[in-house]
């Protein structure tokens, strides 16, 4: 009953627009409050929020997102979608797989959608445009093909779940490779037929000469340098997942300055921006913390786990009831409030179940993944209707039929676990 109330005063906090750090620690507070006494509280106050976030482990995060920012800033996506165009532009649908493919090789060293999303919009979209694209169309594909930065590694969301659960991050970091490239490619044949489905919406571009595909090649170093660096760091087992973060961070700053991509006042705002995104994410993690608190004394998860074994609901019922609603989740929250609010639950339950918790892993951040494009927060939406200028409901207009490709790669996922697991298994 108690468990009840406080999750509904959580829902009617974030219903009044409070934010979800802020919501999960008041809701927290009150249960705890009543369950252990204020005393209790105030010492679970004084000491945890500084014990949980000064984990070693989650330097991982800033370093990351500082990667991202720095590439971003030093418009790594750039090169990447050129030679994208050079090679595929002349094909149908060609310049949407050319944004697919820029948006999986920008992910490759981001591991922020929103970042993704914001450096590809800026230079994909005004091109698209003026191919003939529709804007709704092309804001759309590109706000999608963002998304691709949370699958891939490095990704945030990964390390969060890793995090949260006290799983693997390299092997759910490795993990994300395959669904990533499933994902792309699904998004490739999707466009493709989508294209000649269309006729003449999705326009060609002539077709590119060798020497100017080679130079196109010869374009993207940074990039190649930068990914290998991260890939093999983490897979080889020579350095940690914090320790790779590290180095990455380290190599987009010098790769940036290496070829005069980055100034100063461009370093300065992709710290800028770290801060202000860590800052963010660190106090939901306290704020998830105090609410996860709250569920450890009443076992929640232990109740839950054995109402559903005493009740005879299949596993494959209880799989289908959390993906349903995981995506209604992701329509009104932001993606990594949605992992620290459920997992201390969910996880305990599927991993009782039997599932795999990697793949179970992959499947969440597949799912946060298409809450980035749903309305009616979408919050990759919003970032490419800023960056672009393209109306808000056009965009969503847009995503549509690319959240059919979405929920395929899904079905693929859940239908043939190996996908998410077979690289992990390799790292043993």
């Amino acid at each position: 009953m108690l468990l009840s109330l406080i999750v509904l005063l959580l829902c009617a906090l974030l219903a009044l627009g409070i934010p979800v750090a802020f919501s999960l620690a008041i809701a927290g507070s009150v249960g705890l409050a009543i369950t252990s006494g204020f005393d209790s509280l105030f010492t679970i106050l004084s000491t945890a929020p500084y014990r949980t976030v000064a984990s070693f482990t989650l330097t991982t995060v800033p370093m990351f997102i500082l990667m991202a920012e720095l590439a971003s800033n030093g418009n790594l996506a750039g090169p990447l979608f050129t030679l994208a165009t050079r090679w595929l532009g002349h094909r149908r649908g060609g310049v949407g797989i050319s944004v697919v493919f820029a948006g999986a090789g920008f992910g490759a060293v981001c591991g922020s959608s929103i970042a993704a999303a914001a450096a590809i919009s800026r230079i994909a979209v005004p091109e698209m445009v003026k191919v003939g694209y529709a804007r709704g169309v092309a804001a759309g594909i590109v706000a999608v093909a963002g998304t691709l930065a949370i699958m891939i590694p490095p990704s945030v969301p990964l390390i969060i779940y890793g995090i949260t659960t006290e799983t693997s991050i390299g092997q759910l970091l490795i993990a994300g490779i395959i669904p990533g490239i499933l994902t792309a490619l699904v998004y490739s044949i999707g466009i493709s037929a989508w294209a000649r489905r269309t006729g003449t919406a999705m326009p060609t571009l002539a077709r590119a000469t060798w020497k100017q595909r080679n130079d196109a090649l010869r374009g993207i170093w940074p990039f190649l340098v930068l990914v290998l660096l991260v890939i093999v760091g983490i897979y080889s087992g020579i350095a940690t997942a914090s320790e790779v973060a590290s180095l990455g961070a380290l190599g987009a700053l010098g790769i940036c300055v290496a070829t005069g991509s980055i100034d100063a006042r461009g370093v300065l705002r992709a710290v800028e921006r770290t801060v202000l995104a860590t800052a963010m994410i660190f106090t939901i993690i306290i704020g998830a913390m105090i609410f996860g608190y709250f569920l450890t004394i009443t076992q929640a998860s232990q109740a839950l786990i054995q109402a559903i074994s005493s009740s005879g609901i299949p596993p494959w019922s209880v799989m289908l009831a959390l993906i349903v609603l995981y995506l209604v989740l992701g329509c009104f929250l932001d993606q990594i409030a949605i992992l620290l609010i459920t997992l201390p639950l969910t996880f305990p339950l599927v991993t009782q179940l039997g599932y795999d918790e990697i793949w179970f892993g992959i499947i969440v951040v597949k799912l946060v993944e298409i809450g980035l494009v749903t309305p009616p927060l979408g919050m990759n939406a919003f970032v490419v209707s800023g960056q672009t200028g393209v109306p808000l409901g056009e965009v969503f207009r847009g995503i549509g039929m690319m959240l059919t490709f979405e929920f395929v790669t899904l079905i693929l996922l859940l239908a043939f676990p190996v996908l998410s697991t077979y690289l992990p298994s390799l790292m043993h």
